[in-house]
């Protein structure tokens, strides 16, 4: 279907009223949250005839309007961005726990010894390493010597011995 050109004309004169409408809006949020951010309370003119229903008319818009019902709380609750004042300190210490690190154990996968280059592969976590040789790091641990049928890993003062024997692999 073809557009006619008054199609265009309600579609120009449609989307022109929505713009209008989301200006007004956005202008009437914005006056709402500097109101509220500036503690200030809906003001009355001298023009009025009858202030003491414009009161009340104000209230009841205030009770309704959370933007303005707001005006009302603390500062701090109102404020997102205010700094806390710090909070009185207790007599007692607070007591954190202790974070105790888990020290994740090696496993000998595999042992090539020679008298050259001798070569090992641990496993940490389902991980497995490359060949590895003396002084070599994997994950945080060191090969620190191999021998024809174990191998020392170190990391920091933990010191363990992995041992090969037959049929399987002894930690």
């Amino acid at each position: 279907m073809a557009k006619t050109q008054q199609d265009r004309k309600y579609y120009a004169v449609g989307v022109g009223a929505m713009l209008l409408v989301v200006l007004l809006l956005g202008l009437r949020s914005k006056e709402a949250v500097q109101a509220v951010l500036n503690d200030r309370a809906p003001e009355l003119t001298a023009e009025t005839e009858r202030p003491e229903l414009v009161v009340a008319a104000v209230r009841g818009v205030a009770a309704r309007d959370s933007m303005v019902a707001v005006a009302h709380l603390d500062a701090k609750l109102r404020d997102p961005f205010a700094r806390d004042k710090k909070a009185p300190k207790s007599d007692r210490p607070v007591r954190r726990p202790q974070r105790v690190a888990k020290v994740i154990r090696p496993a000998l996968s595999a042992l090539i010894f020679d008298e050259v280059h001798p070569t090992v592969q641990i496993t940490i976590e389902g991980e497995r390493s490359d060949w590895l040789g003396t002084g070599d790091k994997f994950r945080g641990w060191q090969v620190a010597e191999i021998l024809a049928r174990s191998v020392k890993v170190k990391k920091g003062d933990k010191e363990i011995v992995l041992i090969m024997i037959r049929g399987g692999i002894l930690k």
